[in-house]
């Protein structure tokens, strides 16, 4: 048997229902729903300052959002008209403002170390650096010794980093002070050009340090900032 419902619960269940599909439209709608943020995965940088995230081709990044990576896990928010920005990554679960690294040393011939490491932090494309050499065996030849920062090198102009020399330069034991050098042009890499150092002994010799002039028991410190390529 059919029972007809009466007329104003049927006026009712219609209302209820636009009702209902209104705000499922809404939600979806930025005009109606208004601001909103999430988490996303960055899938892919483009290169007109976007990113794309969760099936969102492009997201634009605030100057303080620099060096984006795919696998960034960034906040993304919409506005009203349905454009996206990210204000940029989320924390790591740790805050290591610092980054060790193991230097590269090349040109030291039969030189080995008891001391090879680094830390540098970077803001943007500027990299803070320090690079800590003991020497352990004595080096040989009279190639030059290179040593190898943490990102590729800006050669646009020569840069310079200050470096610090104990027990080991040219004209044998002595301190000095010198200059860690990338030369302007080429390639960019990682790799200085140059270690040069001036003894403060009396021949007051400057000159480019060879695997020969790393003796044992010699430091080396290299550090400053450089514009990463």
């Amino acid at each position: 048997m059919t029972v007809n419902r009466p007329a104003p619960a049927v006026h009712r269940d219609l209302a209820w229902a636009l009702k209902q599909q209104a705000t499922r439209a809404g939600e979806r709608a930025p005009s109606v729903r208004g601001a909103d943020w999430r988490l996303a995965t960055v899938t892919l940088v483009n290169g007109d300052g976007t990113v794309a995230a969760e099936g969102i081709p492009a997201i634009r990044r605030p100057e303080t959002y620099r060096n984006p990576a795919v696998g960034d896990l960034i906040v993304i928010e919409q506005a009203s008209n349905g454009n996206w920005i990210s204000p940029g990554r989320t924390a790591a679960a740790t805050d290591n403002q610092f980054t060790t690294f193991t230097p590269v040393v090349t040109g030291a011939g039969s030189a080995t170390w008891a001391t090879r490491t680094g830390w540098y932090t970077r803001h943007g494309s500027l990299i803070t650096v320090n690079v800590h050499l003991v020497v352990n065996a004595a080096g040989s030849g009279t190639a030059l010794v290179a040593v190898d920062m943490p990102t590729a090198v800006h050669r646009g102009t020569r840069q310079v980093l200050t470096m610090h020399t104990e027990s080991t330069g040219p004209n044998g034991s002595h301190i000095g002070n010198g200059t860690c050098a990338f030369f302007a042009g080429g390639a960019a890499t990682a790799t200085s050009d140059r270690l040069r150092t001036s003894s403060n002994d009396g021949t007051n010799r400057d000159a480019n340090l060879t695997g020969a002039d790393l003796l044992a028991g010699g430091t080396i410190t290299i550090q400053g900032s450089y514009r990463a390529a």
